[in-house]
C-alpha cells in the first residue's frame, strides 16, 4: 500500500454531499494510525513525522507502510461517526430481497441477506441490480446507496466497524467511510467508492470482505509502528 503522513487543515463537508458526487475513484484500503495528543509538541515535532514516514510492517513477507497520522483533536474534528437510520436500512434490504424473489435466484447464505456472497449474486446474477432499479424509476447512485449501506451494516455487525463522515475526503467518493479501531490503529475503507467499483464489474464484496478479515488479523499496534521507526532512526544514525 502506498501511503502518506499529513497534518492538515479542517474543512467542512456535510455527509449527504457524498451522495452527489459522481466521479469514479478506484477504492481501497488504508490504515491510519491515530496517536493521542499527549502534548502540544507532538504536532509541531516534524522530525517524529519523518521517522514514522519511514517505518514499515513486516507480515508474511509482505510490507504495510502506515499513511496517515492524527492527534485525537484533528480525528474528532475531521470525521462525525453517523449511524444508518433503522428505515433507511430496511429499505435497503427489502430491495436486495425483492431482487433475489423477482429473478428467481436462491441466495447462498440464508442469513443474513447482506452477506457479501449474496451482495456479489445481486451485482452479478439475474438482469442486473441497477436495471432492477432503474424499472422502479431509482437512480445509480441510489442504487449504490442501496448496496453500500447493506454491505456497511454487515461490516458494522461482523467486526465492529463505525461509519463515519469525512469533513476533508481525499478524493470525491470517501465522505462515507468506514473505521475498524484496534489500539488506536485504524482500518479504513470507503463503502460508496468500493460498491461503484463492484457495480462496475471491477470487484467483488466477498474479495474486500476477505482482505478485511486479513488485514484485522495482521494490524499492528501502536507500539510496535513507534518502537519500529524509533530503530530505524537510530540505525541511520
Amino acid at each position: 500500500m502506498n501511503i502518506k503522513y499529513y497534518i492538515s487543515k479542517e474543512q467542512n463537508l456535510t455527509f449527504q454531499n457524498q451522495f452527489y458526487y459522481k466521479n469514479y475513484i478506484l477504492a481501497y484500503i488504508i490504515i491510519a494510525l491515530k496517536i493521542n495528543k499527549q502534548s502540544s509538541s507532538n504536532l509541531t515535532n516534524i522530525s517524529f513525522f519523518k521517522r514514522l514516514f519511514t517505518s514499515k510492517k513486516e507480515s508474511n513477507g509482505t510490507k504495510t507502510k502506515i499513511n496517515q497520522v492524527y492527534s485525537t483533536t484533528y480525528f474528532d474534528n475531521r470525521y462525525t461517526e453517523e449511524g444508518i437510520e433503522p428505515t433507511i436500512l430496511d429499505g435497503c434490504l427489502k430491495m436486495i430481497e425483492s431482487y433475489f424473489i423477482d429473478n428467481k435466484i436462491e441466495r447462498k447464505i440464508e442469513s443474513p441477506i447482506n452477506h457479501p456472497a449474496n451482495l456479489d449474486q445481486v451485482d452479478q446474477d439475474g438482469f442486473g441490480f441497477l436495471l432492477y432499479c432503474n424499472a422502479f424509476q431509482i437512480e445509480e447512485f441510489q442504487a449504490t446507496m442501496f448496496l453500500a449501506y447493506a454491505f456497511s451494516d454487515f461490516l458494522m455487525n461482523r467486526y465492529g466497524f463505525k461509519l463515519y463522515s469525512d469533513s476533508k475526503p481525499e478524493y470525491p467518493l470517501r465522505s462515507m467511510t468506514l473505521k475498524y479501531e484496534k489500539d488506536e490503529v485504524f482500518l479504513s475503507l470507503y463503502p460508496f467508492e468500493y460498491t461503484s467499483k463492484v457495480l462496475k464489474g471491477n470487484a467483488t464484496f466477498s474479495d474486500l470482505a476477505e482482505k478485511i478479515s486479513s488485514q484485522i488479523e495482521e494490524m499492528p499496534n501502536i507500539e510496535d509502528l513507534i518502537k519500529n521507526s524509533n530503530n530505524a532512526n537510530e540505525k541511520k544514525l
